[in-house]
């Protein structure tokens, strides 16, 4: 009985771990949300591509994707949501941070897939952001 219930928790384990940014864990019309929300929100200090400003860094490429690499969405929800915008953290609601990271996800050419983001950190900490497949 031991033995089983090891398997089935290491099993479990393994189908939490298997999931990442690669598994389409965003919608297109999500990320579309995101993108105004970025323009109203981080336009102004990542720029318009979110190449990066003056005072703040890109948000794509292969420099902000090694960053990420091996963190969770999470851990990029949970900053975005804490530090920004620098002039009012934590003032969007939790759709606005979700869309954002969509969009971020988008143009970091991750495939969008059937379901929205989730708004929950917990939820988001099982996404694995990988740079490469």
């Amino acid at each position: 009985m031991r033995a089983i219930i090891v398997t089935l928790l290491a099993l479990c384990g393994l189908f939490a771990a298997g999931r990442s940014v690669w598994d389409g864990v965003y919608t297109k019309d999500q990320a579309a949300r995101g993108l105004k929300a970025y323009q109203e929100e981080c336009m102004k200090c990542h720029g318009e591509n979110a190449s990066g400003g003056e005072s703040a860094p890109a948000l794509v490429g292969a420099e902000w994707l090694a960053k990420w690499n091996g963190k969770s969405v999470g851990d990029l929800y949970t900053r975005i949501r804490k530090t920004m915008p620098t002039d009012d953290p934590g003032n969007l609601s939790t759709r606005q941070y979700s869309d954002i990271v969509a969009y971020l996800l988008s143009l970091n050419e991750f495939p969008a897939g059937s379901q929205e983001l989730e708004r929950d950190a917990a939820v988001l900490n099982e996404i694995r952001m990988e740079a490469k497949r």
